[in-house]
């Protein structure tokens, strides 16, 4: 009995560790995610507000510079660097959309052996700049 006992206490403490940092690992992502969507938001409205040109009649060239200087200053708007360790960043144009990219790693609570202490995470947000 005492063998049995201690054998489901070893699973449930494992059963922990692995949805703690499963845990850690999502929040993290999701909290990426939504300082993509605001970077892509932030970079699409000021692309929009740029280049909004009354009666165009066509689609204006999104200049990738601008879209990664609107990118950055959200990012350091928001204090993104200090949030998320190891920041990485991307911006790319083509035609009327601007995608972002941001990666990260998450430091996990627990650190099973054989297990890695951190994970990688990424986030993607696009978004239309309807200019003409």
């Amino acid at each position: 009995m005492t063998v049995l006992i201690v054998g489901f206490t070893v699973v449930i403490l494992l059963m922990v560790v692995v949805v703690t940092d499963i845990s850690k690992a999502f929040l993290v992502r999701r909290d990426l995610d939504a300082t993509a969507d605001g970077a892509v938001l932030a970079a699409a409205n000021g692309l929009a507000a740029v280049y909004a040109q009354p009666g165009a009649g066509g689609n204006a060239a999104i200049d990738p510079d601008q879209a990664r200087r609107l990118t950055a200053d959200y990012l350091d708007d928001v204090a993104a660097s200090n949030r998320f360790d190891n920041l990485d960043w991307s911006v790319d144009v083509e035609g009327t959309t601007v995608t972002v990219r941001l990666s990260s790693t998450a430091d996990l609570p627990f650190q099973p052996p054989g297990f890695p202490g951190t994970a990688d995470v990424a986030s993607e947000a696009a978004a239309i700049v309807p200019i003409r």
